[in-house]
Parts: C-alpha cells; structure tokens; sequence
C-alpha cells in the first residue's frame, strides 16, 4: 500500500478526464482553523469519554459466581 500511495503521491484520486480536476493531498486537507476545532473538541471530549467508559468498566465489571446465578433467576 505504501509503494502505491509513493508511486502516485501528490495525487490521491487521480482523475482520468482532465489531470487538473485530479484529488491531490494539498487540496484534499482541511483548513487549519478546521483542524484547530476539531483539537479543541478532541480535548475536550476525548477525557470525558475515557472517563465514562472507565466508570462504566467499574460498574458493570466483576466476577459472576456460580452463587450468584443460583440465588438470583434473572441472571441468564
């Protein structure tokens, strides 16, 4: 995948009608206010994120005894 994305680098998609209208890397990338944004959310969200699945791993985690399906029928 490597040698192909090389061999045809700076283009991406290349088009076979007009050369110009051709996908290259420059103009298939974001804006830097763009991608400022979307580093902002990322940091903003991305510990919210780890810390509900954190909590949630805590919660719903632990070990189901053979007890525990014996004395409680809602355990399938």
């Amino acid at each position: 995948i490597a040698t192909v994305g090389c061999s045809m680098f700076p283009f991406i998609l290349p088009s076979s009608i007009d050369p110009r209208s051709s996908l290259t890397v420059w103009n298939a990338s974001s804006s830097h206010m763009t991608l400022f944004i979307m580093l902002i959310v990322t940091v903003i969200f991305l510990p919210v994120v780890l810390g509900y699945t954190a909590w949630v791993m805590k919660m719903l985690g632990g070990r189901i005894t053979l007890g525990d399906v014996r004395s409680n029928p809602d355990f399938y």
